[in-house]
């Protein structure tokens, strides 16, 4: 008992202590806080979306607010370093130095383009589309080293950073050239002519009349290039005609 009563004057310090502390902090907390938010301004919250983060930043400082970073996203709409979210929003009633919180644009995500050179076409447009990129123009070249169908070129190149759904351009190997022997159409009217040269993949081109008293009317005397000549495929043949 006798120990109690040493240590209660410190016990009654200390109460006292901390009473006067809990009497400060509601003094403060009821007159002086409020006081001093009320002396600050309201100002309204700026449209800081679409601006550069340099421009939101004056646009924020010229209002008396502060501001955090606090997310960069991917955005296909907005570059780089532009606002693509603000909090509170624009419009919003705030006390000045409030903190507005901002996201910032990455720019739009990239992706890698796959090489394609060597590859057969349909391989290559699955591939694009697997990639989430579109197939571009597509051109056909002759080409005696490459079999048909395989890519030869493309544009932009394998290993290029572009932006997903981008284009990639691709020519296609249409194979070496396909030399085709003219077969013989004298005697043959224009529609037999025509049939006759459709089974080798060519076609009538200039047809011109003349008087022949060797061969029947409408029918074939005369061909160019002539027959037993070795043409490409799709050649047009000018076929002269009996009056």
């Amino acid at each position: 008992m006798s120990k109690f009563k040493t240590i209660l004057p410190y016990i009654q310090i200390l109460a006292g202590f901390l009473g006067s502390l809990l009497l400060l902090f509601i003094i403060f907390d009821s007159f002086i806080l409020p006081a001093v938010i009320n002396e600050k301004q309201v100002v309204k919250v700026p449209k800081l979306i679409g601006l550069t983060y340099e421009s939101a930043i004056a646009k924020l400082e010229e209002n008396n607010l502060s501001y955090s970073v606090v997310a960069k996203q991917f955005n296909a709409k907005y570059p780089e370093n532009y606002v693509i979210q603000q909090i509170p929003s624009e419009g919003s009633e705030v006390k000045e130095t409030r903190q507005i919180l901002l996201t910032l644009s990455k720019g739009t995500e990239k992706t890698q383009v796959p090489y394609l050179i060597g590859k057969e076409q349909s391989y290559a447009i699955n591939t694009l589309q697997d990639s989430e990129l579109e197939k571009g123009t597509i051109l056909y070249e002759v080409n005696d080293s490459i079999p048909s169908g395989v890519v030869i070129r493309q544009n932009p190149g394998g290993g290029q950073m572009i932006n997903y759904g981008e284009s990639v351009d691709l020519v296609i190997s249409s194979g070496g050239i396909k030399l085709i022997e003219i077969p013989d159409l004298t005697g043959k009217s224009i529609t037999e002519a025509e049939i006759t040269l459709a089974h080798y993949n060519l076609k009538i081109g200039q047809v011109t009349y003349i008087k022949n008293e060797t061969f029947l009317p409408n029918t074939v005397y005369k061909q160019h290039p002539d027959t037993g000549d070795s043409v490409a495929t799709g050649t047009l043949i000018n076929i002269f005609i009996t009056k």
